[in-house]
């Protein structure tokens, strides 16, 4: 279900994700343009799971960074972290897949897919299969069922599970 702890993402949407992160600014009604950003934050709020490093102080990456390097005597990059996040991510995916859960699963409530009467979102309703569906593509699985491909399992050091 969802989660604040997964992926803050809102937060890329009113300019308070670190830039370094890479991630491009799209409009609050973009959709699956959005997907590769999606992908990005979640990867990195893995990291800061794996860390257990509270997301509130929203602490930049950098620093986390030089703190993992100094409390291991490391010289990762921010690039090196991200694939470790990416990793944790694609990791779960295949947890819950072995599990049982499928790209059915993987649906919001009905009430949240309908378009709002008034307000700033009136009328619009998320194009929500286009944008799992750009999601699923982004990480490298399947469009479809949201399986990891195989090729993308061994690029993270995930045969074993492929």
């Amino acid at each position: 279900g969802a989660c604040h702890n997964q992926s803050d993402y809102f937060l890329a949407d009113i300019g308070q994700v670190d830039d370094s992160l890479g991630l491009a600014f799209f409009d609050r009604h973009a959709g699956a343009e959005k997907a590769a950003n999606v992908a990005r934050h979640q990867d990195w709020r893995t990291v800061g799971n794996s860390l257990v490093i509270c997301h509130f102080a929203n602490v930049p990456p950098e620093t986390i960074l030089d703190l993992v390097n100094a409390a291991c005597g490391w010289e990762l990059d921010l690039d090196v972290l991200m694939r470790a996040g990416e990793r944790g991510w694609t990791l779960k995916r295949m947890i819950n897949l072995n599990l049982g859960l499928r790209a059915a699963n993987d649906r919001l409530p009905e009430p949240l897919l309908k378009a709002l009467p008034d307000g700033g979102a009136a009328g619009y309703e998320i194009p929500f299969d286009e944008m799992l569906s750009a999601y699923y593509t982004a990480r490298g699985w399947d469009a479809e069922s949201g399986v990891p491909s195989r090729e993308k399992l061994i690029e993270l050091g995930l045969e074993y599970i492929a």
